[in-house]
C-alpha cells in the first residue's frame, strides 16, 4: 500500500544534556542582538559586565574563552540586552550534548575545552544514550 506524501517522521529526543549532580546558579545572560542559546551552551563571564556571555574557543576578549556554565534549556532573545538564566556550574554533563554558539555543535570540543570545564566542576562525559529512538 503506498505512503500517504503528508506523512510526517517525529523523532522524540527525550535526554538532557545533564547527565547528574548538576549545580544550578541563578545568573544574568548578556545577548548581543536577537538570537537564541541552545540547550548545552558553554558559557563564559564577560570580566566586566560580570554577566554570562556565550564561550568562545581561544577567545581573549573580556575572558569570553573561560568556559564557567552550561545552559541545560533554551534561551530565546527578542533582542540585545539581559536575560534570567539558571545554567548548571557544576555536574556531569553529556559530552555529545555540548554546544559552542559559535559552532551549533560539539565538533571543536577537545579535550582543551573539556580540562577547562572540568577546573570549575563540570565533566563532560561520554555516553550511549538508549532513550534516542529513530523512527526512520
Amino acid at each position: 500500500m503506498p505512503i500517504n506524501g503528508n506523512i510526517g517522521i517525529t523523532n522524540n529526543d527525550l535526554g538532557s544534556v545533564e547527565i547528574k549532580n548538576g549545580v544550578f546558579e541563578d545568573d544574568i545572560l548578556t545577548f548581543a542582538g536577537a538570537g537564541t542559546i541552545l540547550d548545552g551552551t558553554i558559557l563564559a563571564r564577560d570580566s566586566v559586565s560580570l554577566k554570562l556571555v556565550p564561550f568562545v574557543k581561544g577567545g581573549a576578549t573580556n575572558e569570553n574563552g573561560i568556559p564557567k556554565a552550561v545552559m541545560t534549556y533554551d534561551v530565546i532573545a527578542a533582542g540585545a540586552g539581559d536575560e534570567s538564566v539558571r545554567p548548571a556550574i557544576g555536574g556531569q554533563m553529556s559530552f555529545q550534548r555540548l554546544i559552542i554558539d559559535a559552532d551549533g555543535d560539539n565538533t571543536n570540543i577537545d579535550k582543551k575545552v573539556l580540562d577547562q570545564l572540568r577546573d570549575f566542576t563540570i565533566i563532560g562525559l561520554g555516553e550511549q544514550e538508549l532513550n534516542i529512538l529513530d523512527n526512520q
